[in-house]
């Protein structure tokens, strides 16, 4: 058998990520999105990909340099529905099943966000969002008369950015009624509010969807409700009767009951409670909370630089006979697949292990369910579990077979360590042909969030650290989700106390390995991860060098900079003209003259979730102090860089760790 070789940098331009899947009515057929990297283009592209159940061959369905997203059956199954910005906007397409291009059905002047068909096929419901008239001429590529136009943003919400997103043009999105062929739009929601979510009864009369319409809703992030408004057009009637939030809904199979995930959070109190399932009637009421029992977040939590969405609550599964649930849950660094009656409590766990699914339907006539899943070894595939088989796990594609065949590719290895009174898990991925007694250099890496968490996801970025001949260890400190609610929220307001504790006894734990030199490990860390990489430079210098990404520095400065930034003040203790000195308290600027590890600051220029003004603080701050410090900023890119960014400023991103880590760790 040939040997096989490390994982490389270039590698990471050929892995495939495997995001929604969409099973067909007569659950013969899974649609799929498929992203794949381009190095040559420097651009993400996504395609649908067909898998078939029987045979478990796999084609591709549409194809060119373009996003193709959301795939969703017609109810007689001979449609297939897509987003897709080839056209320059984000329309709503139909490909025939029985051969032919695809048509588009919305036009070009606004963009299309989430969509679902009617019961009888007829219809859609989507979100429209309208371009304004300067994003018509960009479309269109009349740089002229916007260069001509004044150039300028005038802001009336607080809530007037989205990382990933970008600045909000103005337009609300909204609910539209049009024709499965296209013609006149009918809008049935209006008003100064953002919907999201059509979904409709099963009888065809009524479309739901999801909004936060109480008064200065920007102020309250925690609210969402399901509203009802007739598929003519009317008045929107709310379902929902408490404060909290509502996201992932789906209607039962008898149009009496709307499942959904959420909680009942008021306002500023989100971290005091978890995303669980809930029941409302359709009629409206008092919802009823289904999966007490669980103390996890019901959605995938799982952190992974080749994987599909993450924190995106997922519509729970109705079983045919409307008798039972299907969801995901996040738990001790894995998300797996459970289920529970709807009249009484008998929770099961369909698909466990060491596993994370971030995708889940079925039919609503049944048969298998559809899922993607990854691991720590494999990015993702398309599977079908079928309840009346035990939810034995079938496997339909292999989209990285290619690019991982002769590459080895590490397992890690799990670890538990005790911190006070609770036991944390780790992991620890060991370099390729590694040899008992050498001693290697080890990178601790910290997860974002706080509330994700490491474990079943795969990760280019720690097997190629391996791969260059480095331990790496990671593991989830409180505040991470997976460990119940009490894990999870007992670091609010007090960043940098129980979690920083926790991060050094997984130190503590890697320092202390026979095969570690203790005098070469690192610590690196994004978002969150880079908020704890800032705050262990300059609370200790155990670590020969770090880097921090798109990282947080000053609570004070966050509150107002980032997108979120007022919505989860209360999370780090209150605003800065109240409680200065409890986010001073929990800000690594504070302490920065502490500082004497070597630190790269790496963060985006388009970042609104951590704003780039985090990094210039910083960077400014240990300049002034003479203090070893390099800043790269890239440039056009969000948060999510690490994950979903351009591949040569992944790769460009990977580079620079790497060298800043072999600079300043060598023998």
């Amino acid at each position: 058998m040939p040997r096989k070789r490390p994982m490389r940098l270039e590698d990471l331009f050929r892995l495939k990520v495997v995001g929604r899947v969409a099973i067909s009515p007569d659950g013969r057929q899974v649609a799929f999105e498929l992203k794949r990297l381009d190095a040559k283009d420097n651009q993400n592209y996504t395609q649908i990909m067909l898998a078939d159940v029987a045979r478990g061959s796999v084609r591709a369905l549409t194809h060119g340099k373009h996003a193709d997203t959301r795939p969703g059956w017609s109810p007689d199954g001979t449609r297939l529905a897509f987003l897709s910005n080839r056209d320059k906007t984000t329309c709503l397409w139909v490909l025939p099943m029985t051969g032919g291009e695809p048509r588009r059905v919305t036009d070009r002047d606004g963009h299309v966000h989430d969509f679902a068909w009617s019961p009888d096929g007829r219809r859609f419901a989507c979100i429209y969002q309208p371009l304004t008239e300067r994003e018509k001429l960009e479309r269109d590529g009349k740089r002229d008369e916007v260069a001509r136009m004044p150039q300028f943003k005038h802001i009336t919400r607080p809530f007037h950015k989205l990382d990933g997103a970008g600045w909000w043009n103005g337009q609300h999105p909204h609910v539209r009624v049009v024709g499965a062929a296209g013609g006149r739009a009918r809008q049935v929601t209006s008003g100064a509010f953002d919907d999201s979510e059509p979904r409709w009864s099963p009888d065809g009369r009524w479309v739901s969807f999801v909004s936060n319409r109480v008064p200065e809703g920007d102020f309250n992030q925690e609210n969402t409700d399901i509203y009802v408004v007739r598929a003519s057009g009317g008045p929107a009637r709310k379902l929902t009767r408490m404060q909290g939030g509502c996201r992932g809904h789906a209607w039962s199979p008898d149009g009496r009951t709307i499942a959904y995930v959420g909680n009942a959070a008021k306002r500023g109190m989100g971290w005091k409670h978890m995303d669980r399932i809930w029941l409302v009637p359709a009629a409206g009421g008092r919802p009823r909370l289904l999966t007490r029992e669980i103390d996890n977040p019901c959605y995938s939590a799982t952190l992974g630089d080749v994987a599909g969405q993450t924190f995106e609550p997922l519509p729970p599964v109705w079983s045919p006979d409307g008798s039972r649930l299907y969801f995901p849950v996040s738990e001790h660094g894995s998300t797996r697949l459970y289920s529970r009656s709807v009249r009484r409590a008998d929770l099961r766990c369909e698909v466990g292990g060491e596993v994370n699914i971030y995708s889940v339907q079925r039919s609503g006539r049944g048969g298998p369910l559809a899922l993607a899943l990854g691991t720590a070894t494999d990015p993702g595939d398309v599977y079908v579990a079928d309840p009346a088989d035990g939810c034995r796990l079938r496997r339909l594609s292999e989209v990285n077979a290619a690019a991982l065949r002769g590459v080895r590719v590490s397992a890690p290895e799990p670890f538990r360590v005790r911190s006070g009174a609770v036991t944390l898990e780790g992991w620890v991925l060991k370099p390729p042909g590694f040899r008992p007694g050498r001693k290697y250099p080890a990178i601790l890496e910290i997860h974002g969030g706080p509330s994700a968490q490491y474990g079943s996801a795969f990760f280019h970025e720690m097997q190629w650290l391996a791969a260059l001949g480095y331990v790496v260890g990671f593991g989830n400190p409180r505040g991470s989700s997976g460990y119940g609610l009490k894990f999870m929220s007992c670091t609010h307001a007090r960043w940098g106390v129980l979690d920083y504790q926790d991060v050094m006894r997984l130190a503590d734990w890697l320092f202390a390995r026979p095969y570690v030199d203790r005098k070469r490990v690192g610590v690196t860390g994004g978002s969150y991860g880079g908020y704890m990489t800032n705050w262990l430079v300059t609370h200790t210098d155990r670590f020969r060098a770090a880097v921090t990404q798109r990282s947080v520095v000053n609570m004070e400065s966050m509150y107002g900079t980032s997108d979120y930034g007022f919505a989860i003040a209360g999370d780090f203790g209150g605003t800065p003209w109240r409680n200065v000195e409890t986010l001073r308290r929990q800000s690594p600027l504070r302490y920065v003259q502490n500082c004497r590890t070597p630190l790269l600051i790496e963060h985006e220029e388009q970042d609104h979730r951590c704003p780039i003004e985090q990094a210039e603080q910083l960077f400014t701050a240990l300049k002034v102090l003479g203090r070893e410090v390099e800043l790269v900023r890239f440039e056009g890119e969000s948060h999510g860089l690490s994950r979903g960014g351009r591949p040569q400023n992944r790769a460009e991103r990977l580079r620079r760790i790497a060298a800043w880590f072999q600079r300043h760790m060598r023998p």
